[in-house]
């Protein structure tokens, strides 16, 4: 029997399993589009689905606690959804797709910890506005993530449950504060995944895990029923594995219709922020020089965008001082003990009021310094808004002097460090963070087998065109969605079925034959030969029908026969003709 991970929901149906399940379909290498589609033709069920996921987890979350509970209902909507699927009810965008969500974020019947000990039992009264997006489209939020505690740094995961580990060594560090999310996603313990990001805390994490992780602009996607840390930087982002799935959960999430143009990038003009990319050794902070390493792989990326069509420009000097000061004036000083008696009112638990919870024990973060803000929040409000505006406006005329759609620069300007690393330099916390643009980072390749990610930066509400521009991208580039090579597969899918799923994915199995196809793939967990079943079926497929045959024999003897008639008639007449041309 597997060993309990974490704690007394680690759901008890999960250590009474025997054995893996098997499914015709490697999950670690798809996205949650192509997951979906399998569970809407029948490949897989969507309880089968969720013990796969449970069985990763099981196997896997010791090596990096990333997980922090599981919804123990888990299983029970996963068989509802498969019934409403036979009954052709199940039309939501992601019916019986398991989903994960940051501790920080409000599930209904999971507690919202934020990584503290000291809410444990901080229960939320209903699902998060996001959430139940995602519900409401049918997704199964399979359990929630661990974090940094209160969301405070970038640079780990840390929290009262332990420190999250990277996902391709776990002596580094996953970055934070969604490491959890990352992490979880990278290892296949479920489709996508939920994060929140302040400064860095979705698109650091999901560059070091090798995802694509995404930033909104500032509240276009709702934040009530989560836990705040600074209410003028906070918002809910995306983490996943593909462009599209991401643009997918997007369009969820705001109620925008997200549409991918894939001809190119044609008539795109993307801006490189010289000194984030390159840098200078004069310099220091975001500004300083880049890694030589991750600067080729920007450089490589650059290259890859010429050639996809689009226009580059080079732009210097973009990083200003004063800039940097708006930068690094954050409100969460002045917003957390406010925000968190806002937000605490819609849970139930021991923990009543920020106060109470700077005197619990629970937390390993001090935050009694908090305290001297309760009652401030708007203190200076103005001030910091027109400071915001004055570097907002200063962003836009460099992108109408340009003509810029995006501009782009490395999420990590350094190596990944190890897991106690006091610091982390990315440019993306000095920038769309501060004056609530929209930014995404795109992985862009390896090093020492480490992923690092390019960030894409567009203006206010622009998402639709920054998916545009990654997707034409990440299609470009030496990409792939597979899970973490400490994380492989459970169990092998045989190249026979592969080849049959792919077979009746496209269309191209016989109608006498599908029946027996959704029996084989209804069975096949319990098959003891799937290799010489899908053998059988697939030579069937492509073995011309008798009767068939004999008519397109009898036709084409019918056609040769007919042909030869008249070649004869042709012959004979042209014969005449000579004869009588010769007279």
């Amino acid at each position: 029997m597997k060993k309990i991970l974490f704690g007394i929901l680690l759901f008890i149906f999960v250590t009474q399993v025997k054995a893996y399940t098997k499914a015709p379909i490697d999950i670690t290498n798809m996205s949650l589009i192509e997951i979906k589609e399998c569970l809407d033709k029948g490949i897989i069920t969507s309880e089968q689905l969720v013990n796969l996921y449970l069985e990763r987890i099981v196997e896997y979350n010791d090596l990096f606690n990333a997980i922090r509970v599981i919804n123990e209902s888990a299983l029970d909507e996963a068989k509802n959804f498969d019934k409403l699927r036979l009954e052709g009810t199940c039309i939501g965008r992601l019916c019986g797709v398991p989903i994960l969500v940051k501790t920080n974020i409000d599930v209904y019947g999971i507690p919202t910890t934020a990584g503290t000990k000291s809410l444990s039992d901080n229960y939320p009264l209903q699902n998060s506005e996001a959430v139940q997006k995602l519900v409401d489209e049918g997704a199964i939020i399979l359990g929630s993530t661990n974090m940094s505690e209160l969301a405070f740094a970038a640079n780990n995961s840390y929290s009262s449950y332990g420190s999250v580990k990277n996902v391709f060594n776990t002596d580094y560090t996953p970055f934070g504060s969604s490491g959890g999310s990352a992490v979880a996603l990278k290892a296949s313990f479920a489709s996508a995944s939920l994060g929140t990001d302040t400064n860095l805390s979705v698109r650091v994490p999901a560059s070091g895990a090798g995802l694509i992780g995404m930033r909104p602009t500032l509240y276009s996607i709702s934040s009530k029923g989560v836990i705040p840390y600074d209410t003028e930087r906070d918002t809910i982002g995306i983490m996943s594995k593909t462009t599209m799935d991401n643009a997918l959960l997007f369009s969820i999430l705001t109620d925008r219709n997200i549409e991918i143009n894939t001809q190119g990038l044609e008539n795109i003009t993307v801006g490189v922020l010289t000194e984030y990319t390159k840098g200078s050794k004069n310099r220091e902070g975001v500004a300083s020089l880049t890694d030589e390493e991750i600067y080729k792989l920007t450089e490589k990326s650059i290259d890859t965008l010429k050639k996809l069509g689009a226009n580059i420009v080079y732009i210097d000097n973009f990083v200003k001082d004063t800039n940097l000061t708006i930068a690094s004036t954050s409100a969460s000083g002045l917003t957390l003990c406010d925000g968190f008696n806002e937000y605490i009112k819609g849970t139930t638990g021991t923990i009543r009021n920020f106060q109470a919870l700077v005197n619990s024990t629970g937390h390993i973060q001090s935050i009694d310094g908090y305290l001297p803000y309760c009652g401030t929040s708007s203190s200076k409000k103005t001030n910091r808004d027109k400071s915001k505006k004055t570097y907002r406006d200063y962003v836009d005329n460099i992108f109408q002097k340009y003509n810029l759609d995006v501009v782009i620069y490395p999420t990590m300007k350094k190596q990944v460090p190890l897991l106690k690393s006091p610091s982390v330099l990315s440019p993306g916390g000095s920038l769309p963070s501060v004056i609530g643009y929209p930014a995404v980072t795109v992985p862009i390749g390896n090093i020492n087998d480490f992923s690092y990610g390019l960030e894409f930066m567009g203006q206010a509400d622009q998402e639709e065109k920054i998916y545009n521009i990654i997707y034409n991208f990440e299609n470009s580039i030496d990409y792939n969605v597979n899970t973490s090579p400490l994380t492989p597969p459970l169990y092998e899918v045989p190249d026979i079925v592969q080849k049959l799923v792919t077979t009746y994915l496209n269309g191209n199995i016989k109608e006498s034959l599908i029946s027996r196809v959704m029996e084989y793939f209804k069975n096949y967990n319990n098959l003891e030969s799937v290799i010489e079943e899908a053998e059988e079926i697939l030579n069937k497929n492509n073995k011309v029908d008798l009767k068939l045959n004999k008519y397109l024999m009898f036709s084409l003897c019918a056609i040769i026969s007919i042909s030869l008639y008249f070649i004869v008639i042709n012959k004979i007449s042209n014969s005449r003709d000579l004869l009588n041309f010769k007279n």
